[in-house]
Order: structure tokens, then C-alpha cells, then sequence
């Protein structure tokens, strides 16, 4: 699923790794301990400092070069401790290994980056990170102790996007709360129209398992679309059944028969909507492929969210009808009927109890 795999470390020269034994540590030796001896004897250590005249002169301090060109000679090398003297090769092992050319660094941190490309510029990322960490990462996790993997690349872009996307849905989320407690006047109906979408989103995520597409970026802005069509048809449904309390409906009836005159618009949006993508999800286009995601979002959630709306947003009017006269109840004592419960039928009253008050003083002043 990957090729033209690459790094960013180069193999430089041939260098000799030293590998502490059971004895070195039982000497109280740890290798940053013989690296150090080692190297003040082959490379060499500065011992003094002297001033002479104008110029500063760095005393340094190893061996012969007679000493330091052969491996014999390392392996006889003499390393203090503090039970005496040994020679380096009773204490460690050796082996030779090309080291790098250069120590890349990321956040203060030593780095090996790892770039590669899909074989498929359409394969799905996600699902190939997914690969990756159930196959590659456990190895190198064993391998090197306390290595850290960060995804970069598309994988990083990705992921800042769909924070920022969900910043941007939350934001929306409120302002269309907001109008809809405006509108209605009412938060108990704002919120119980608000609750038709979660459930459309499960039409999202139904939809993508079943096209084996996995959830990405245009998904998201498929359920953003997809927010504002199941809100209209809610607010739809709703609008007619406050019309119909005002006409002198019962709260039943009034359920009923707004289900029965919205029926036909609601189901006629939902299925001009999702039939109008359907040729999409097939399309087998190179420029199609981006868009299938938004498109099973907008359809399934569509689909999902309209028959919700239709079978159970009347039970969710029903139970929140049913907690208003409760709840009235226990705050008056009184119980009140179904309709006196209703923002509805409370704002019609206090309309036309003002309007019949202006009439009054009207008729006063002409007298």
C-alpha cells in the first residue's frame, strides 16, 4: 500500500559499538562511564590551559597514535574502576556498525522521520496508519524501549482540520440553538428539535459501514449539510402542530393530524435529497471520490433522521407535553389540561388579551 519509503538518516561511517557485560556492571561501570575513558584516551581530553604571552594554549591528553590504531589495542585498553584496573575487553563487548551521518533532532528529542507515499492516492490513510500500528509499532516498541511515535504529514494536517471543523460545528451548533429558542420561544421545544440531530448522525456512521468508507474530513461537512435539513423538517412539524393548538386542537389530535399534512412535504425533501446522491455514492470517478463521503452523510442521515422525525419526534411532543403538566401541577397544585401547558396556546392568550386590551382604550379615547 506504500512505495518510495524513505528516511531521513544516512548510514555514515563504520563505527565500533561497545556493549557492557555482566562484569562492567558489577563493578559499578555504566557506559556513559567507559565511553568517557575511552574516549579521553583515543580521542583525547583537555587537561590544561596556559597563557602564553597573548595566546592561550589547550594542553591535550591520550595516547600515542602508536596506541590507538588497532582493535587489539582498544580491546587492551586499561579502564579504572573503583576495585582497580581491567582491561576493556574483560568488560565489554564489541561490534562494528555504520552510525549516522548526522543526529536529527524534533522538539529536543533525537528523530528518525519515515516518509512514504500510497500506492493509491485514494486509499484510505486512516486505514493504513491502522495497519501500521497493529503490524510495525509493537515491533519497534520491543525493539527500542521507550521510543514515542508522532504521525506527521497528512495524518497531522488531518487531524488540525477535523479540530477545527468541530470548533466550527460546535459554534453553529449554538447559534442554531439560539434561533431556535427564539423562534419557538420555548427551550424545552429547541432542545427536543436539537435532540433529531445525534440521531440523524447515526445514519452517518450507519451509511459509511455500509460502503466501507471510513469516516474523514468531508464526512464531517456532509452532517454540517445534513444539521440544517432534519432542523427544517423538524421545525416544519413542529410550526404546524402550535397552529393547529391555536385553531382549537386538542394536544393528540393536534400530533396526529400535523404528522398527516407534513408527511408528504417531509418524506418528498428526504427523498428528492437522498436519491438525488445516490448516483454519486457509485460513481467511480477519480474527481467523485472525494465527495462520496459527504454524500453518504447527507443521504443515510437524511433517510435515518426523516423517519425518526416521523415516528418518534410526535412521542418526544407527547412526553414533553406530558412533563409541562406535571410539572404544573407540582407548582400550583392545579392540574392544568394538555393545552394550557402549550407555548402556543400561552402566547396566543396573552395576544389576544393585548389586543383586546388596545381595543379598549382605544374606544375610551374616541368616547
Amino acid at each position: 500500500q506504500l512505495k518510495d519509503v524513505n528516511e531521513n538518516i544516512a548510514l555514515g561511517k563504520q563505527e565500533i559499538r561497545l556493549d557492557l557485560n555482566e562484569r562492567a556492571y558489577f563493578l559499578g561501570l555504566d557506559e556513559s562511564t567507559v565511553a568517557s575513558q575511552v574516549r579521553q584516551g583515543f580521542y583525547g581530553a583537555q587537561a590544561q590551559r596556559l597563557q602564553v604571552g597573548r595566546d592561550e594554549l589547550r594542553v591535550w591528553v591520550r595516547y600515542p597514535k602508536s596506541d590507538r590504531t588497532t582493535l587489539g589495542q582498544l580491546e587492551n585498553m586499561k579502564i579504572k574502576t573503583a576495585q582497580g584496573v581491567y582491561p576493556l575487553s574483560e568488560l565489554a563487548d564489541y561490534h562494528m556498525e555504520r552510525g549516522p551521518v548526522a543526529i536529527n533532532r524534533f522538539n529536543g528529542s533525537r528523530e528518525i522521520r519515515v516518509e512514504a507515499e500510497t500506492v493509491d492516492p485514494l486509499a484510505s490513510v486512516p486505514d493504513i496508519l491502522e495497519q501500521v500500528e497493529a503490524e510495525i509499532i509493537p515491533e519497534l516498541k520491543a525493539q527500542f524501549a521507550g521510543i514515542r511515535i508522532v504521525y506527521q504529514g497528512q495524518q497531522k494536517y488531518s487531524q488540525e482540520a477535523m479540530g477545527q471543523a468541530g470548533s466550527s460545528y460546535m459554534i453553529a451548533f449554538m447559534v442554531i440553538l439560539m434561533l431556535l429558542v427564539l423562534h419557538f420561544r420555548s427551550v424545552p421545544k429547541a432542545l427536543i428539535v436539537i435532540m433529531m440531530i445525534p440521531i440523524s448522525l447515526l445514519g452517518v456512521a450507519w451509511g459509511h459501514g455500509l460502503h466501507g468508507q471510513p469516516l474523514s474530513m468531508m464526512s464531517l461537512w456532509g452532517a454540517v449539510a445534513l444539521t440544517g435539513v432534519i432542523i427544517n423538517d423538524a421545525i416544519v412539524f413542529y410550526s404546524k402542530f402550535d397552529r393547529l393548538l391555536i385553531e382549537g386542537w386538542k394536544v393528540p389530535e393536534a400530533v396526529k393530524e400535523a404528522g398527516k399534512i407534513r408527511l408528504r412535504p417531509i418524506i418528498l425533501t428526504s427523498i428528492t435529497t437522498s436519491v438525488g446522491l445516490f448516483p454519486m455514492l457509485f460513481e467511480k470517478s477519480v474527481q467523485a471520490q472525494f465527495l462520496i463521503p459527504m454524500a453518504i452523510s447527507l443521504a443515510y442521515g437524511v433517510f435515518l433522521g426523516t423517519i425518526f422525525i416521523l415516528i418518534f419526534f410526535p412521542v418526544l411532543i407527547m412526553l414533553l407535553n406530558d412533563a409541562k403538566v406535571y410539572l404544573s401541577y407540582l407548582w400550583t397544585g392545579v392540574k392544568p389540561t394538555r393545552e394550557e401547558v402549550e407555548t402556543a396556546v400561552i402566547q396566543n392568550k396573552r395576544k389576544l388579551k393585548f389586543e383586546k386590551n388596545r381595543g379598549r382604550r382605544v374606544t375610551a379615547i374616541e368616547e
